[in-house]
């Protein structure tokens, strides 16, 4: 990046218009012609307008100020926190003076935020500041912006992006020499991502080879991140013993711990093999113990067990307490674009538990706000649940030809699961 591209992106960063920037040290024509790089600015304007943006012009050691933020990168990874914060206070508090300081500083911050808050709070603004500076952002700036690009889509829960963000990262783990624990927890993120899209066989494959760098590592909890994502995609394929045997393996680690959200996250995968079973009952037990043990973790971490604690309730027949546990978390997903798929599942449960079966403003809802946003997001997994509620309801009602079409349309979203690698049983 020359001088002018320099000048032209802290410019920016810092909101400052040409007029303002180029007040006393030159005309603003001229500005323009340096950031375009039609010119090249004396020493001496140089040195005036870095002093004005606070910032040095002159390269720097990138290699050294690289490490220094994956220092921070990796007591996030060990889940050291407390070490992170002291990392991360000396990071931030440090003036950004170049321009690769700058996108080093936006990146990491983000990954920061996000492994400690499980939340995006000013993340996509700055994952974007820095998003458009192509010839700036390669080699292993472009890993850990993909990194950080990854993390940003799962926690908005497209997953698809966040999938895909992850094997550009692992295109240029293969051009660079990274870590080892770098490239376990980028194999990590592809098995997690590729579970969450019911990718089965991508997400043994990748989870089992970083499962294989964290035992060699020693670093447990991370052995029992990928045994519990092992798990669910046995019980997906309903291999229940492999699936159970895993769970297990985790536990012992999250009772060495004293982990409870760890045990949140097997008790909610219990619960799954519970439901895969038909042992609705025990699921519930399952689920109700999860959510007493993330008691204290935020709401990204327990929504998938509220949703699927719900749906056990119905499955159960008892609309009583799904409509209580509705009750207490239906204001902390509403209107909040985050969770709004969670909402309009819950709206859906909440109409069901209400009036006992399928009325006309239901299906209303289905139709206009429910099956445009899944199919908006290509979610096949739902609306292949979803479509034969609808064709059943028609049919009941005798009116065949709606009936047919949504009864097509679910064999459709099956195709298009089983297209896309999706071997959800």
């Amino acid at each position: 990046m020359n001088v002018g591209e320099k000048i032209r992106y802290f410019r920016k960063v810092k909101n400052l218009s040409q007029q303002e920037l180029a007040a006393g040290i030159c005309s603003v024509p001229y500005l323009s012609k340096i950031e375009n790089s039609v010119t090249e600015p004396s020493e001496e304007i140089q040195q005036l307008l870095a002093e004005r943006l606070a910032i040095r012009l002159n390269a720097t050691n990138e290699k050294s100020i690289i490490q220094n933020y994956v220092d921070l990168f990796y007591s996030l990874y060990k889940r050291d926190y407390q070490t992170a914060q002291k990392q991360y206070d000396y990071l931030i508090d440090s003036p950004s003076q170049s321009v690769e300081e700058d996108i080093l500083n936006k990146i990491f911050k983000s990954i920061y935020i996000m492994m400690t808050t499980q939340g995006i709070n000013g993340v996509t603004e700055m994952l974007n500041e820095v998003a458009y500076i192509d010839d700036v952002i390669k080699g292993e700036k472009a890993f850990y912006y993909f990194i950080a690009r990854s993390q940003l889509s799962f926690y908005m829960e497209e997953f698809e992006d966040s999938y895909n963000y992850m094997l550009k990262a692992e295109k240029l783990a293969e051009e660079y020499r990274f870590q080892e624990w770098e490239r376990g927890y980028m194999l990590y993120m592809i098995g997690l991502t590729a579970n969450l899209l019911f990718k089965n066989i991508i997400a043994l494959e990748y989870t089992q080879s970083a499962l294989t760098i964290f035992e060699k590592n020693y670093f447990f909890k991370r052995c029992a991140d990928c045994r519990i994502i092992l798990s669910i995609v046995h019980t997906r394929i309903k291999n229940f013993d492999e699936s159970v045997k895993q769970l297990l393996l985790a536990e012992t680690i999250a009772n060495s711990f004293g982990d409870e959200p760890l045990k949140g996250i097997i008790y909610h995968n219990l619960g799954s093999i519970a439901n895969h079973k038909g042992e609705t009952e025990k699921a519930i037990e399952q689920y109700s113990q999860s959510l007493k043990a993330k008691e204290t973790e935020p709401l990204i971490a327990k929504i998938m067990t509220i949703y699927a604690l719900i749906k056990s309730y119905e499955k159960a027949n008892q609309p009583a307490k799904g409509l209580k546990l509705l009750d207490i978390w239906m204001d902390q997903v509403k209107d909040n674009p985050i969770y709004r798929g969670y909402e309009l599942h819950f709206l859906y449960y909440k109409e069901l538990f209400t009036h006992g079966e399928l009325i006309e403003p239901t299906v209303r809802f289905m139709i206009k706000e429910m099956i445009p946003y899944f199919k908006k997001r290509n979610e096949w997994i739902f609306l292949a649940e979803y479509y034969p509620v609808l064709g059943k309801y028609f049919e009941n009602n005798q009116k065949y030809k709606q009936a047919s079409m949504y009864y097509n349309s679910a064999m459709d979203a099956m195709r298009k699961m089983y297209d896309q690698g999706v071997t959800y049983i």
